[in-house]
């Protein structure tokens, strides 16, 4: 295989791979919406809360780790082996068991304190097991990632998806409700934990190493608690909305943040799971540097990318949402997601230069921004709770537009590049999807006393992407030659 078929190829199944992972599964939540109410679907979105929070431990921490670990040995083969991989095992499971163990205790208590007719204490105790067995195949997940085995990957993903899809439906149909979308959730962990175990062929090297934990211990702290500040706000909120506003407003959150994850998956999730192993070979061949340059380039495709999903779906969100999962659970959710879809921006820059600092040895930092939009968010967020669902997603938005002004003050101590040069190459492409989505989001109530909602989707959607390549053509060229040159490789 060549080096340009190669790139492609791990780009397009990438792509598959990260949309079969989290779009696939918002798909399926989305389908599985239009037959449950909107307590039954916050009821599941609190009883996943924690385990969404900290499964970032072992499916970004541990793996994030493996990848940016040096090997050894130059032979693939033995080098899979290094004591480095057997060490982050065990650093893995202990996490895993402490969360598992944190999971239960939660569980027991909310069984004995809620007053919902909803089983939300029951339903996190029987998905206790995700955490546990995300743990034991973190490192040959990580493994599989350092050695671009993405098709692979990408195709154990789907398989796994459509035999978890087939479960929920055959719950939902025999009245099971929201258990439907527990029984997806961990059959989806298991089967997908399982084959990756196998397809790695990896076992740990030997018995644990106190010393070699303690010596893993910086990297690995570093890099999974990033991942867990950084994932912990939206849980945070779900579980709050649910306690604090109602089991409905938190249906209704959910949704939103379900139709936010498609939007990731479509354009970023792809980009964020296949840029930190090429970075990191980037920093490798300039001797552990990366240069501003490449990030500089990264973010122009990656705004050319995400804009018109983002700024697309703020615009078609009410028609949209009304035809997946009808009106009425599609009347309290529209509001958030377009609050949501403002995060664009933020979302496409924090993804870029997170995996960008990452790689080049500077993940305290993306740490620290993600400890101030934690605090900021509580200090936004929280109060909000008083008002409505809708003032709280709000409130997370702005606290994520502050905490980023704090990242793009350190971008050139690190890279060499200004912050507002890295800005404007993220925020041209949305300047261009704003442009051109304002009279598509207008358009929608002109043609509702003519056209069914189908037939205001297909027009809406044409004529902004039509639009969309018009603006950004003259006013993100440089964007454009640069998705041209990744095309070309």
């Amino acid at each position: 295989m060549t080096k340009k078929s190669s790139l492609k190829g791990h780009a397009f199944w990438s792509a598959v791979l990260q949309f079969s992972r989290f779009g696939g599964n918002a798909v399926i939540f989305l389908a599985m919406a239009r037959f449950l109410s909107l307590e039954e679907i916050g009821a599941f979105g609190v009883a996943y809360a924690p385990i969404r929070w900290t499964q970032v431990l072992q499916k970004t921490g541990i793996s994030s780790s493996v990848i940016v670990s040096l090997r050894s040995r130059h032979d693939t083969e033995q080098a899979d082996r290094d004591p480095v991989f057997t060490t982050l095992f065990y650093l893995a499971m202990a996490v895993s068991l402490l969360v598992v163990g944190l999971l239960v205790i939660s569980g027991l208590v909310m069984e004995r304190t809620s007053t919902s007719d909803q089983p939300v204490g029951r339903m996190m105790l029987v998905m206790a097991i995700v955490p546990l067995v995300f743990g034991l195949a973190s490192v040959p997940e990580g493994l599989l990632r350092k050695n671009l085995e993405i098709r692979s990957l990408a195709l154990r993903t789907l398989a796994v998806q459509i035999a978890s899809a087939g479960l929920a439906v055959v719950l939902a149909i025999k009245g099971f409700g929201a258990w439907s979308l527990v029984g997806f959730a961990v059959l989806n962990a298991v089967a997908s934990s399982v084959i990756s175990i196998a397809m790695a062929r990896w076992r740990p090297s030997g018995p644990p190493s106190l010393q070699s934990m303690k010596a893993q211990l910086p990297q690995f702290s570093a890099i999974s608690g990033r991942a867990l500040v950084s994932g912990a706000a939206m849980p945070m909120l779900q579980f709050l909305v649910g306690v604090f506003i109602g089991l409905e407003a938190a249906g209704a959150f959910q949704i939103a943040q379900r139709v936010y994850t498609i939007l990731d998956a479509l354009c970023l999730a792809p980009l964020r799971f296949l840029v930190l192993p090429l970075f990191s070979r980037a920093a490798e061949a300039g001797e552990g540097k990366l240069s501003g340059d490449t990030v500089l380039r990264t973010m122009r495709v990656a705004g050319l990318l995400s804009a018109p999903f983002y700024l697309g779906t703020l615009a078609i969100a009410d028609p949209a949402l009304t035809l997946v999962i009808g009106a009425e659970n599609a009347s309290r959710a529209v509001l958030p997601l377009q609050i949501f879809c403002l995060l664009g921006i933020n979302i496409t820059s924090v993804t870029v230069l997170s995996q960008a600092f990452t790689a080049a040895g500077h993940a305290g930092m993306a740490f620290w921004r993600s400890v101030w939009m934690l605090c900021i968010t509580i200090v936004l967020s929280v109060p909000a709770l008083m008002l409505s669902v809708d003032a709280v997603t709000l409130g997370f938005v702005i606290s994520s537009y502050v905490a980023l002004a704090v990242f793009y003050r350190q971008i050139e101590q690190v890279f060499a590049i200004s912050g507002a040069a890295t800005f404007g190459a993220v925020a041209r492409p949305y300047l261009a999807a704003a442009l051109a989505m304002a009279p598509v989001f207008a358009l929608q109530w002109y043609l509702q006393p003519i056209l069914p909602l189908w037939g205001i989707l297909v027009v809406q959607i044409l004529l902004g992407a039509l639009l969309y390549l018009a603006a950004a053509k003259f006013i993100a060229p440089k964007a454009f030659g640069e998705l041209r040159r990744v095309l070309r490789r």
